[in-house]
């Protein structure tokens, strides 16, 4: 089986549209039949959901979809679908995603505690020095944790092992910030002298990769500015470095350099699409990264402009000196 499918469905596919099959953990990616039959491509654009029977090309002068019947149709003039479709599998998977939908709506309901900066004063100073003393105020800032041990309590957290071993360490040594479906809370260690500098903690099921974020000035716009560091981002936002935030509808990060995760997580929950993507890049990650990211993914990237700081490991490190390369 893959996914709702039978095995010989891929078989099939290779039949219709040669060998140019591939397979991932949510799609069958193929030769379009509509705008790519017949030519040879180091990448094809058309994907098959292996959890809906459902498909999408992804080609700026195609953007054909619809239901497998409609697919099915074009390759074999009439609808075979019920000889690949698995109908326990597909009513399993249907039954899964209902409660996976269900999930989502429940995550609203988590609460961050208000800050006291009195009684976090070492954390509150550590705010204060990564956002460079701007005249950010730290109290509004969202998602914000100083108090993880009444973050727990109010929210009805599962204190399993590993929180239980670490929940007296986050307490005294930890910053936290909720992310932006409320799934995960991304700890940063307030002393650098300690050898675990960050610490991610699941508290909710989510499909995608979660993310922090700050808006832009412009919600209309698809540019999106992401970095692997949150307080890379909050730098950008604060001092504009770039000249760009009149123009940008978010920024975000994972604290991960997982970017293609994050891109599929921000276009499915902002429904931000082809958008033109702004990576502040960690040093340590050469252009070689990007043009992989871009070749691959070229049919949802638009734009992709990666900037480095050429005076530091990051655009945490100010003053910042940008280097722009368009990928």
């Amino acid at each position: 089986m893959i996914g709702i499918y039978q095995d010989d469905f891929i078989e099939y596919l290779k039949r219709k549209l040669g060998d140019h099959i591939k397979t991932s953990s949510k799609n069958i990616i193929c030769p379009c039949p509509f705008c790519e039959f017949g030519e040879e491509k180091s990448h094809y654009h058309m994907y098959i959901s292996i959890e809906i029977p459902i498909f999408h090309c992804f080609h700026a002068n195609c953007e054909k979809s619809g239901s497998l019947k409609k697919l099915l149709k074009k390759l074999e003039g009439h609808d075979i679908s019920d000889e690949f479709v698995d109908k326990e599998k597909l009513a399993e998977i249907t039954k899964q995603r209902k409660i996976f939908t269900d999930q989502e709506k429940t995550q609203s309901k988590i609460q961050v505690p208000i800050i006291n900066s009195s009684k976090f004063m070492l954390k509150d100073m550590y705010m204060k020095q990564r956002l460079k003393f701007s005249r950010t105020t730290i109290g509004l800032i969202k998602g914000l944790i100083f108090d993880v041990d009444a973050f727990i309590e109010m929210n009805d957290i599962i204190v399993d092992e590993g929180l239980f071993r670490m929940r007296e360490y986050l307490q005294q040594n930890f910053v936290g910030f909720l992310t932006e479906n409320n799934s995960t809370v991304i700890f940063r260690i307030i002393d650098h002298s300690h050898s675990v500098r960050f610490y991610k903690l699941k508290i909710q099921q989510s499909n995608f990769l979660d993310y922090y974020k700050l808006s832009g000035n412009n919600q209309n716009s698809n540019k999106i500015v992401l970095a692997e560091g949150i307080f890379d981002i909050f730098t950008e936002h604060i001092f504009d470095t770039l000249n760009i935030k009149q123009n940008i509808k978010l920024y975000a990060s994972a604290l991960s350099s997982k970017y293609i995760s994050l891109i599929h997580s921000i276009i499915f929950h902002e429904q931000v699409f082809q958008p033109d993507i702004i990576i502040l890049s960690d040093r340590g990650i050469g252009r070689e990264y990007y043009k992989k990211l871009k070749k691959y993914n070229k049919h949802i990237i638009n734009r992709l402009d990666v900037y480095y700081n050429k005076t530091g490991k990051d655009f945490n490190d100010t003053p910042v000196t940008p280097i722009k390369y368009t990928i």
